[in-house]
């Protein structure tokens, strides 16, 4: 996200015609390939101990492996390749921060003042940052207990960075969310081109609610002497301390923050689907495939987290128990954990062919056949969390990402029929996901500015479709009627609130400031 937003903003400046600086591609080629070292170690190193790696749940090597090496020549190698895929991972996400602020078009392509970066790259980096400051501190925990602490177990301070960590699950989806905003928004006009002010306020409310639910995890553990559990929802925190009133307080604030991103969330949603071209509403555009299939599936993320999230604040304040409906919700958590990856690979494709038709063009049509298939699979899979128990019995359970949740087996349930049923729907639904990343990948290497003409490009040269279409248009919650005036009052009423709250804090600080010149 944070190299999709940085490449955005080279290209307003240049006029899409411009690249990141030398050493800042060079560091975004470092973030890449370590993260591909960290990937072939663990598929590598077992096939010379003859035993798999262990992985933290961060997706990182551990440190201390139960089985050796071997000797201590591999295990030396070892070592020094893992560190250096941390240096190159942090050293160059680093460059990258510091790139997006530095960058200047070169002269005589931009006419005035240089904008600053965009609300939207803003909260990008800023959630990024964050992210990568918490696990450079999860790294360094790890470090010192291996050579100083002598392996003895986690330190507080690990474990305390491990639950700051999970707050910030989150933060990939709501990053994808603002810069489909942004490209929206440069669609329309593509020099300054930015989302509604409320919607920009909505960023910047979901980002520093997302951080002080960060901060809050930190600080209780190690200022309050508190305790931090991983909540039951995706973000949320369990925080307690040993002073009830307090207590009450910081349970207080988790629901005030939960609020703040869920409704934040979609109001951005609401904003991209009722944004307007500046000089007049017969100018704006159709949504494009691209855009359908993003806001399909941070709706459908989302819509998981936040049903989730009110089962468990009902069954937390009015002590009612709906376990069928929360199992149905929790199994449907994993129908969605691919989405932030397939929404970033789909904004690259679309910016990537908005680049080279001077932001006319659209991804080839069978290039959007395949995002369609892609985003079908995943709403496929998330109807059948909701409506597979009325035939099995059991409650659907799709494959998870790192393998700690396993759909049921055929023997558990007590319908055949149902049990077949689950198994050809859950295949058929890989397959198609699969094939649809695929099909997308490779037509980010094949576009050209003729064959980047797809649904959605102005005017439509042809669409460039298959003979049939075997990938209908995923519907979108803009399809249901009524709905495009409802996400407006909610967008409005939502973005209103939050433009009264950043008026009052600014009125605030300029008081402040009277008060200290005077």
């Amino acid at each position: 996200m944070m190299l999709i937003g940085f490449r955005m903003r080279v290209l307003q400046l240049t006029k899409r015609q411009g690249a990141p600086q030398e050493w800042v591609q060079f560091c975004m080629h470092s973030v890449t390939y370590a993260i591909l070292a960290n990937t072939l170690m663990v598929m590598l190193v077992p096939i010379f101990t003859k035993s798999p790696m262990e992985i933290e749940p961060t997706g990182e090597v551990k440190t201390e492996q139960k089985t050796p090496m071997g000797n201590s020549s591999l295990q030396f190698v070892f070592n020094a390749l893992r560190y250096l895929t941390v240096i190159g991972l942090y050293v160059g996400f680093g460059g990258v921060v510091v790139g997006v602020f530095l960058f200047e078009p070169p002269a005589g392509v931009w006419d005035g003042p240089i904008p600053p970066v965009s609300p939207a790259v803003r909260c990008t980096v800023m959630l990024s940052l964050t992210f990568f400051l918490i696990y450079l501190g999860l790294a360094i925990s790890r470090t010192y207990t291996q050579y100083v602490g002598g392996n003895t177990g986690n330190s507080k301070f690990e474990m305390v960075m491990t639950r700051a960590a999970d707050t910030l699950g989150m933060a990939p989806m709501l990053c994808a969310l603002f810069l489909a905003a942004r490209m929206r928004a440069l669609q329309m006009d593509p020099i300054g081109g930015n989302p509604q002010r409320w919607a920009q306020n909505c960023f910047f409310a979901c980002t520093f609610a997302l951080m002080t639910q960060t901060i809050l995890a930190i600080a209780v553990p190690l200022m309050l002497d508190g305790d931090v559990k991983k909540g039951k929802v995706e973000g949320d925190a369990e925080i307690t301390v040993e002073n009830g009133f307090m207590s009450k307080v910081l349970t207080v604030a988790r629901f005030l923050i939960m609020l703040f991103v869920y409704a934040g969330a979609v109001a951005v949603v609401c904003s991209v689907f009722t944004i307007q071209h500046p000089d007049g509403d017969h100018l704006t555009p159709p949504l494009s495939p691209t855009m359908q299939c993003v806001l399909n599936l941070c709706f459908q993320y989302f819509l998981i987290y936040a049903l989730l999230w009110i089962f468990v604040t009902i069954e937390d304040f009015v002590s009612i128990e709906l376990p069928k409906s929360r199992d149905a919700i929790q199994s449907a958590k994993s129908t969605v954990q691919f989405a932030p990856m397939l929404a970033v690979l789909f904004i690259g494709t679309r910016l990537r062919a908005l680049q080279m038709t001077n932001n006319q063009g659209a991804p080839q049509g069978w290039v959007q056949d395949g995002m369609y298939l892609a985003t079908w699979s995943i709403l496929i899979q998330f109807m059948m969390c909701l409506i597979m128990p009325f035939f099995t019995g059991q409650k659907y359970t799709p494959d998870s990402l790192d393998g700690a949740q396993k759909p049921a087996k055929e023997d558990t349930v007590t319908n055949p029929i149902g049990a077949w049923a689950v198994t050809i729907v859950r295949y058929a639904a890989l397959l198609a996901l699969m094939g649809g990343v695929a099909t997308v990948t490779v037509g980010v290497y094949m576009m050209t500015p003729e064959t980047a003409n797809g649904r959605g490009s102005i005017p439509v040269i042809s669409d460039g479709t298959l003979p049939v279409d075997l990938a209908p248009e995923p519907v979108g919650i803009n399809d249901v009627p009524g709905a495009k005036g409802a996400m407006k009052t909610v967008g409005g009423t939502v973005g209103s609130g939050v433009d009264a709250v950043d008026s009052g804090a600014s009125a605030v600080g300029d008081g402040v400031s009277s008060v200290a010149k005077f």
